[in-house]
Protein backbone atom coordinates (compact mmCIF):
# COMPACT_ATOMS: atom_id res chain seq x y z
CA UNK A 1 0.00 0.00 0.00
CA UNK A 2 1.36 3.44 -0.95
CA UNK A 3 2.29 5.74 1.93
CA UNK A 4 2.46 8.84 -0.28
CA UNK A 5 0.07 10.83 -2.49
CA UNK A 6 2.39 11.60 -5.39
CA UNK A 7 6.03 12.44 -6.01
CA UNK A 8 7.17 16.05 -6.51
CA UNK A 9 8.58 14.98 -9.88
CA UNK A 10 5.04 14.09 -11.01
CA UNK A 11 3.65 17.49 -9.97
CA UNK A 12 6.40 19.38 -11.80
CA UNK A 13 5.72 17.61 -15.09
CA UNK A 14 3.78 19.36 -17.84
CA UNK A 15 4.09 22.90 -16.46
CA UNK A 16 7.06 24.22 -18.42
CA UNK A 17 8.10 22.77 -21.80
CA UNK A 18 11.74 23.80 -21.43
CA UNK A 19 11.98 22.02 -18.08
CA UNK A 20 10.11 18.94 -19.37
CA UNK A 21 12.60 18.57 -22.22
CA UNK A 22 15.69 19.07 -20.03
CA UNK A 23 18.21 16.29 -19.40
CA UNK A 24 17.06 15.01 -15.99
CA UNK A 25 20.64 14.06 -15.13
CA UNK A 26 21.47 17.78 -15.16
CA UNK A 27 18.73 18.78 -12.69
CA UNK A 28 19.24 18.93 -8.93
CA UNK A 29 16.88 19.16 -5.99
CA UNK A 30 18.27 21.58 -3.39
CA UNK A 31 17.12 21.90 0.23
CA UNK A 32 18.01 25.11 2.05
CA UNK A 33 18.31 24.57 5.80
CA UNK A 34 20.65 26.90 7.63
CA UNK A 35 20.48 27.20 11.41
CA UNK A 36 23.49 29.47 11.76
CA UNK A 37 22.71 32.53 13.85
CA UNK A 38 24.66 34.67 11.41
CA UNK A 39 24.86 34.29 7.64
CA UNK A 40 27.18 36.19 5.30
CA UNK A 41 25.36 36.99 2.06
CA UNK A 42 26.84 39.31 -0.56
CA UNK A 43 29.41 40.25 2.04
CA UNK A 44 26.80 41.42 4.58
CA UNK A 45 25.77 39.82 7.87
CA UNK A 46 22.19 38.59 8.37
CA UNK A 47 20.69 37.01 11.48
CA UNK A 48 17.27 36.33 9.91
CA UNK A 49 15.95 32.81 9.38
CA UNK A 50 15.75 31.61 5.77
CA UNK A 51 11.95 31.83 5.85
CA UNK A 52 12.20 35.42 7.08
CA UNK A 53 14.63 36.28 4.28
CA UNK A 54 12.45 34.50 1.73
CA UNK A 55 9.30 36.37 2.75
CA UNK A 56 10.60 39.82 3.62
CA UNK A 57 13.98 40.21 1.89
CA UNK A 58 13.47 37.99 -1.13
CA UNK A 59 16.37 39.41 -3.13
CA UNK A 60 18.68 38.53 -0.24
CA UNK A 61 17.31 34.96 -0.19
CA UNK A 62 17.96 34.66 -3.93
CA UNK A 63 21.52 35.90 -3.39
CA UNK A 64 21.93 33.30 -0.64
CA UNK A 65 20.78 30.58 -3.04
CA UNK A 66 23.08 31.80 -5.80
CA UNK A 67 26.26 31.50 -3.70
CA UNK A 68 27.38 27.88 -4.08
CA UNK A 69 30.54 25.78 -4.25
CA UNK A 70 31.46 26.07 -7.92
CA UNK A 71 32.17 22.43 -8.74
CA UNK A 72 28.83 21.19 -7.35
CA UNK A 73 26.88 23.08 -10.01
CA UNK A 74 29.31 22.74 -12.90
CA UNK A 75 27.10 20.22 -14.72
CA UNK A 76 23.72 21.44 -13.43
CA UNK A 77 21.25 23.18 -15.77
CA UNK A 78 18.28 23.54 -13.39
CA UNK A 79 17.60 23.46 -9.66
CA UNK A 80 14.33 22.62 -7.92
CA UNK A 81 14.46 24.65 -4.72
CA UNK A 82 13.05 23.89 -1.24
CA UNK A 83 13.29 25.43 2.22
CA UNK A 84 13.65 22.96 5.06
CA UNK A 85 11.00 22.95 7.78
CA UNK A 86 10.66 20.69 10.84
CA UNK A 87 12.40 17.32 10.59
CA UNK A 88 12.72 16.38 6.93
CA UNK A 89 9.72 18.38 5.72
CA UNK A 90 10.67 20.72 2.87
CA UNK A 91 8.59 23.42 1.16
CA UNK A 92 8.87 23.95 -2.60
CA UNK A 93 9.80 27.53 -3.56
CA UNK A 94 10.53 27.38 -7.27
CA UNK A 95 12.43 25.99 -10.26
CA UNK A 96 15.48 27.94 -11.45
CA UNK A 97 17.65 27.81 -14.56
CA UNK A 98 21.42 27.91 -14.12
CA UNK A 99 22.72 30.54 -16.56
CA UNK A 100 26.31 30.07 -15.42
CA UNK A 101 28.81 31.66 -13.08
CA UNK A 102 28.64 35.41 -12.59
CA UNK A 103 31.84 35.59 -10.56
CA UNK A 104 34.01 33.60 -8.21
CA UNK A 105 33.84 34.65 -4.58
CA UNK A 106 35.62 33.66 -1.37
CA UNK A 107 36.56 30.02 -0.80
CA UNK A 108 34.30 27.93 1.42
CA UNK A 109 35.98 25.23 3.51
CA UNK A 110 38.86 25.19 1.06
CA UNK A 111 36.65 24.94 -2.04
CA UNK A 112 36.11 27.60 -4.69
CA UNK A 113 32.74 29.28 -4.25
CA UNK A 114 30.94 31.19 -6.97
CA UNK A 115 27.92 33.39 -7.44
CA UNK A 116 25.65 31.79 -10.03
CA UNK A 117 23.05 33.41 -12.27
CA UNK A 118 19.87 31.51 -11.34
CA UNK A 119 16.67 32.71 -13.08
CA UNK A 120 13.24 31.43 -12.05
CA UNK A 121 11.16 29.49 -14.57
CA UNK A 122 7.50 30.23 -15.19
CA UNK A 123 4.74 27.66 -14.83
CA UNK A 124 5.07 26.55 -11.22
CA UNK A 125 3.15 29.32 -9.44
CA UNK A 126 0.27 27.01 -8.46
CA UNK A 127 2.69 24.74 -6.58
CA UNK A 128 5.05 27.37 -5.21
CA UNK A 129 5.10 27.69 -1.39
CA UNK A 130 2.18 25.24 -1.10
CA UNK A 131 3.75 21.83 -1.79
CA UNK A 132 5.59 20.17 1.10
CA UNK A 133 7.65 17.02 0.58
CA UNK A 134 9.58 14.57 2.71
CA UNK A 135 13.27 15.01 1.93
CA UNK A 136 14.19 11.35 1.92
CA UNK A 137 17.92 11.82 2.45
CA UNK A 138 18.38 14.24 5.37
CA UNK A 139 22.18 13.93 5.23
CA UNK A 140 22.47 15.36 1.72
CA UNK A 141 20.97 18.78 0.89
CA UNK A 142 21.63 18.30 -2.84
CA UNK A 143 19.96 15.43 -4.69
CA UNK A 144 19.60 14.18 -8.25
CA UNK A 145 16.24 14.79 -9.89
CA UNK A 146 15.57 11.08 -10.28
CA UNK A 147 15.67 10.60 -6.50
CA UNK A 148 11.90 10.45 -5.92
CA UNK A 149 10.59 12.72 -3.15
CA UNK A 150 7.05 12.06 -1.84
CA UNK A 151 4.57 14.91 -1.41
CA UNK A 152 3.17 14.84 2.13
CA UNK A 153 0.76 17.75 1.85
CA UNK A 154 -0.42 20.69 -0.22
CA UNK A 155 -1.47 23.55 2.04
CA UNK A 156 -2.40 27.22 1.87
CA UNK A 157 1.16 28.37 1.40
CA UNK A 158 2.92 31.28 3.05
CA UNK A 159 0.85 34.17 1.69
CA UNK A 160 -2.61 34.86 0.30
CA UNK A 161 -3.23 38.02 -1.74
CA UNK A 162 0.16 39.36 -0.59
CA UNK A 163 -0.83 38.93 3.07
CA UNK A 164 1.13 36.40 5.18
CA UNK A 165 -0.92 33.46 6.40
CA UNK A 166 -1.39 33.80 10.17
CA UNK A 167 0.47 30.98 11.96
CA UNK A 168 1.07 32.26 15.50
CA UNK A 169 1.47 35.51 17.41
CA UNK A 170 5.18 34.75 17.85
CA UNK A 171 5.61 34.57 14.06
CA UNK A 172 3.95 37.91 13.29
CA UNK A 173 6.32 40.14 11.29
CA UNK A 174 4.54 42.69 9.10
CA UNK A 175 5.76 45.51 6.91
CA UNK A 176 3.53 48.53 6.38
CA UNK A 177 2.12 47.36 3.06
CA UNK A 178 1.05 44.05 4.61
CA UNK A 179 -0.41 45.77 7.68
CA UNK A 180 -2.38 48.15 5.48
CA UNK A 181 -3.68 45.30 3.29
CA UNK A 182 -4.91 43.37 6.34
CA UNK A 183 -7.06 46.30 7.42
CA UNK A 184 -8.14 47.45 3.96
CA UNK A 185 -9.38 43.93 3.17
CA UNK A 186 -10.77 43.48 6.69
CA UNK A 187 -9.07 40.07 6.62
CA UNK A 188 -11.28 37.80 8.71
CA UNK A 189 -8.57 35.48 9.97
CA UNK A 190 -6.20 38.26 11.05
CA UNK A 191 -9.06 40.26 12.55
CA UNK A 192 -10.24 37.32 14.66
CA UNK A 193 -6.73 36.73 15.98
CA UNK A 194 -5.83 40.35 16.64
CA UNK A 195 -9.15 41.07 18.34
CA UNK A 196 -8.71 38.09 20.68
CA UNK A 197 -5.99 39.61 22.88
CA UNK A 198 -3.84 42.61 23.65
CA UNK A 199 -0.04 42.71 23.41
CA UNK A 200 3.32 44.34 23.80
CA UNK A 201 4.53 45.15 20.30
CA UNK A 202 7.67 46.49 18.68
CA UNK A 203 8.10 48.70 15.62
CA UNK A 204 11.50 48.45 13.96
CA UNK A 205 12.91 51.20 11.77
CA UNK A 206 14.92 49.13 9.29
CA UNK A 207 16.84 52.17 8.08
CA UNK A 208 18.29 53.24 11.43
CA UNK A 209 17.79 50.13 13.57
CA UNK A 210 15.90 52.19 16.14
CA UNK A 211 12.89 50.62 17.85
CA UNK A 212 9.61 51.67 19.39
CA UNK A 213 7.87 49.57 22.07
CA UNK A 214 4.15 49.96 22.64
CA UNK A 215 1.25 48.18 24.31
CA UNK A 216 -2.46 47.67 23.66
CA UNK A 217 -5.07 47.57 26.41
CA UNK A 218 -8.48 48.03 24.85
CA UNK A 219 -11.54 45.85 24.23
CA UNK A 220 -10.72 45.58 20.52
CA UNK A 221 -7.32 44.14 21.32
CA UNK A 222 -4.34 44.50 19.01
CA UNK A 223 -6.69 45.15 16.11
CA UNK A 224 -7.99 48.36 17.67
CA UNK A 225 -4.52 49.87 18.08
CA UNK A 226 -2.89 48.60 14.90
CA UNK A 227 -5.77 49.89 12.79
CA UNK A 228 -4.54 53.39 13.63
CA UNK A 229 -1.05 52.47 12.40
CA UNK A 230 -2.54 51.06 9.19
CA UNK A 231 -4.34 54.37 8.60
CA UNK A 232 -1.50 56.72 9.53
CA UNK A 233 1.77 54.80 9.52
CA UNK A 234 2.76 56.41 12.82
CA UNK A 235 -0.17 55.83 15.19
CA UNK A 236 0.36 59.38 16.49
CA UNK A 237 3.53 58.31 18.29
CA UNK A 238 5.56 61.52 18.38
CA UNK A 239 8.92 60.49 16.92
CA UNK A 240 7.37 58.18 14.32
CA UNK A 241 5.00 60.94 13.25
CA UNK A 242 7.93 63.29 12.79
CA UNK A 243 9.64 60.84 10.43
CA UNK A 244 6.52 60.50 8.28
CA UNK A 245 5.92 64.25 8.25
CA UNK A 246 9.37 64.57 6.68
CA UNK A 247 8.85 61.65 4.28
CA UNK A 248 5.30 60.47 3.60
CA UNK A 249 6.55 57.05 2.40
CA UNK A 250 8.82 56.43 5.41
CA UNK A 251 6.60 53.79 7.05
CA UNK A 252 6.13 51.99 3.75
CA UNK A 253 9.88 51.90 3.16
CA UNK A 254 11.23 51.14 6.62
CA UNK A 255 8.72 50.20 9.38
CA UNK A 256 8.14 46.64 10.56
CA UNK A 257 5.71 45.43 13.25
CA UNK A 258 6.06 42.38 15.50
CA UNK A 259 4.51 41.06 18.72
CA UNK A 260 6.73 40.57 21.76
CA UNK A 261 4.13 39.24 24.21
CA UNK A 262 0.38 38.66 24.19
CA UNK A 263 -1.77 40.05 27.03
CA UNK A 264 -5.33 39.28 28.16
CA UNK A 265 -8.11 41.13 26.37
CA UNK A 266 -9.38 42.55 29.68
CA UNK A 267 -5.99 43.53 31.08
CA UNK A 268 -5.92 46.70 33.18
CA UNK A 269 -4.19 49.67 31.58
CA UNK A 270 -1.65 50.01 34.40
CA UNK A 271 -0.67 46.33 34.13
CA UNK A 272 -0.13 46.62 30.38
CA UNK A 273 1.96 49.76 30.85
CA UNK A 274 4.08 47.98 33.48
CA UNK A 275 4.87 45.23 30.96
CA UNK A 276 5.55 47.84 28.28
CA UNK A 277 8.02 49.61 30.59
CA UNK A 278 9.86 46.33 31.18
CA UNK A 279 10.45 45.88 27.46
CA UNK A 280 11.53 49.48 27.07
CA UNK A 281 14.22 48.81 29.68
CA UNK A 282 15.21 45.53 28.00
CA UNK A 283 15.66 47.12 24.58
CA UNK A 284 16.82 50.55 25.72
CA UNK A 285 14.23 52.24 23.54
CA UNK A 286 14.02 55.32 25.73
CA UNK A 287 17.75 55.97 25.44
CA UNK A 288 18.42 54.61 21.94
CA UNK A 289 15.03 54.30 20.27
CA UNK A 290 11.82 56.21 19.65
CA UNK A 291 10.15 55.99 23.08
CA UNK A 292 9.89 59.25 25.00
CA UNK A 293 8.37 57.97 28.25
Amino acid sequence: MKDYIVFIQDLLSGRNEEFDNADKKRIRLIRHKDNRKEKIIDGKKYSNSLFDLYLYEHDVFLSYQSEQVKKRFKDVDYIVSFIGEEGISSRFVGVFKNNGVLKEIEDYNGEVQAKFDFSELDGFKLLKERVVIDWNNPVSWLQGFNNKMPVIRIDRGLQENNIPVFTSFEDVVLNYNQLKLIFESNNKEWKAKLESCNCIYLILDKLTGKQYVGSTYNTRGIWGRWEIYANTGHGFDKDLESLINNDAAYAQKYFQWCILETLPLKILEEHAIDRESLYKRKFGTREFGYNNN
